[in-house]
């Protein structure tokens, strides 16, 4: 059990399931962040634009450094676009030498091992 994935509208925070106001009034981006950053809550992943990723119409959040769910706690393996900060997400082909992923912001094709490797 993870921390309480949430959502903001307006300048207010909401609970994703069941819609339940946690808090608002938040006057900027930070406050809101902070508050989060010090409450057992976790906002969607989103991109350089500010553009939240989405998978089939709902907010994909990070957990523990770079592991994804949905909503309902189900794990995704996606990676973030090092050019746009967008949702990449890896294609069928089965490749043992590469990762390859497809950012669907950008269009930007990248191998996350190697991306790690080369920082």
């Amino acid at each position: 059990m993870g921390p309480m994935k949430t959502i903001t509208k307006g300048n207010a925070l909401y609970e994703v399931m069941g819609g339940k106001l946690i808090k608002d009034g938040f006057t900027n981006q930070q406050d809101l962040e902070d508050y989060v950053n010090h409450h057992y809550l976790v906002l969607p992943v989103v991109d350089k634009q500010g553009r939240p990723w989405l998978l089939d119409g709902k907010p994909i959040y990070c957990l523990r450094g770079t592991q994804y769910e949905t909503v309902s706690d189900e794990r995704v393996h996606l990676a973030r676009c090092p050019d746009c900060g967008g949702m990449g997400i890896r294609t069928d082909e089965f490749v043992v030498e590469s990762d390859c992923i497809h950012c669907t912001v950008c269009g930007h094709e990248f191998d996350a091992r190697l991306e790690m490797m080369e920082t």
